[in-house]
């Protein structure tokens, strides 16, 4: 058999089939794709009061003390708020080290410091997920976080319910 036979592909069919075959498949795609949008833009949304910590790691002592209560804090790509701040907590930097002999200990990091915020918003949940723009806010979770004054990278480590 020849791929190419008295105009047909494989002698089967022609090139006007493929064609609508073609735009067959892509209107069925098509509606999938337009469905499965509306799916996800008609989802019912609830809104909760969550407290929300977000963890910093490895920041300078400087830059530690900006953050203050009261600040609003938003997620950087979204500009979504994440919340207030209610706490701040600074700590010093440990990493694991050995001593000499060879036992590993966490020591502090001199001039690195760790923070802790937590945060207290208004979060809308889609599908039982808190979002806060496209992220999901979920324990694990790497954020950048906005407020006025500063920007850090950080990791969610504790997401809860208020109300």
């Amino acid at each position: 058999m020849k791929l190419w036979e008295k105009g047909k592909l494989f002698g089967l069919l022609n090139i006007i089939d493929i064609i609508v075959i073609l735009l067959v498949v892509a209107a069925v795609v098509g509606v999938g794709a337009k469905t499965s949008v509306l799916r996800k833009m008609t989802a019912k949304s609830t809104v909760s009061l969550v407290r929300t910590q977000v963890f910093i790691d490895d920041i300078l002592p400087e830059s530690a003390a900006v953050p203050q209560v009261g600040d609003i804090v938003r997620e950087l790509s979204s500009g979504e708020e994440l919340g207030v701040v209610k706490d701040v907590k600074v700590e010093d930097h440990v990493e694991k080290a050995s001593d000499a002999q060879g036992n590993w200990h966490m020591n502090p990091v001199p001039g690195r410091k760790s923070v802790i915020l937590t945060l207290e918003g208004d979060l809308a949940a889609y599908n039982n997920q808190f979002r806060v723009g496209t992220m999901n806010v979920k324990v694990g979770s790497k954020i950048t976080i906005d407020g006025d004054f500063y920007q850090f990278d950080g990791s969610i480590i504790e997401v809860e319910v208020i109300k």
